[in-house]
């Protein structure tokens, strides 16, 4: 009986050993492509974030190029709904003047452009927040992108200069917030890409100064000018002839015919 129960215990021991070394590899082995399956999920969505932001950069190059037209379409939507004296302050406006107050094909293009850039930062400002990046960069981007947030008074300082292009002052207080509206909003979401790490910040490398080539001077050029320096210096140190001027030296003058006695 002894024997049987000694038995039985090393098979229950080995089968316990056998099923924990399955139950590590097989844990192993799904591990690894769960890992695996994690990264490639990030990768996306950092390429995702990458070409909505390069997306939205290219078409506020465009935009800007068509900054007279938007102005221009501005105007004419705001004389027909009779809010002359009114600033342009939320996006909700611009897509109001679009849907109601667009008299043609060129405007409604501007206008379509403008709301177009918005998305594209909406889904981009979407993606940051849903990987759970929670900033201070991205809660002013969100009040900022609201389409009823008042963007009157906000303006883009240097290096956009979409201020500085409008004609006057009257015309700065009227659209000035909406033209800054794309680059702030750009720049913040561009800092909370950097800050999460799925953007690179850009950083100009110093430029080296090039070493200026030196002259060669032939060494005969060398002796001649070191034996020309030396001799003006044994010139310049040479002693003065006795005071006396220009007969120094000389014997007194005597008149002629009389013999020295």
């Amino acid at each position: 009986m002894k024997w049987c129960w000694a038995i039985q215990k090393r098979c229950s021991i080995a089968y316990v050993k056998k099923n924990t070394k399955d139950s590590i590899k097989n844990y192993k082995t799904f591990s690894i492509p769960r890992q695996r399956s994690v990264r490639a999920a990030g990768e996306a969505t950092m390429h995702r974030v990458k070409e909505k932001l390069k997306a939205a950069e290219q078409k506020s190059k465009a935009f800007k190029q068509q900054q007279g037209l938007f102005i221009t379409a501005l105007e004419r939507s705001r004389d027909q709904a009779q809010e002359k004296t009114k600033p342009v302050t939320s996006v909700a406006q611009v897509q109001w003047y679009t849907e109601d107050h667009c008299s043609n094909t060129t405007d409604w293009h501007v206008y379509s452009l403008f709301l177009m850039i918005m998305e594209d930062l909406i889904e981009v400002l979407d993606i940051l927040e849903a990987q759970g990046s929670t900033s201070n960069v991205l809660e002013n981007c969100r009040i900022l992108l609201c389409p009823t947030t008042d963007i009157s008074n906000l303006r883009a300082q240097f290096p956009h200069d979409e201020v500085n292009r409008l004609s006057c002052v009257e015309a700065r207080s009227y659209y000035g917030g909406v033209v800054s509206l794309v680059p702030v909003a750009i720049d913040l979401l561009r800092e909370a890409a950097c800050t999460t790490g799925f953007v690179q910040k850009e950083t100009e490398k110093p430029e080296t100064p090039k070493p200026q080539p030196t002259e060669s001077i032939p060494e005969s050029n060398v002796e001649d000018t070191l034996a020309t320096q030396t001799g003006n210096s044994h010139q310049a140190k040479k002693p003065s002839k006795e005071v006396g001027g220009w007969n120094a030296g000389n014997p007194a003058w005597r008149p002629p015919g009389r013999s020295k006695v």
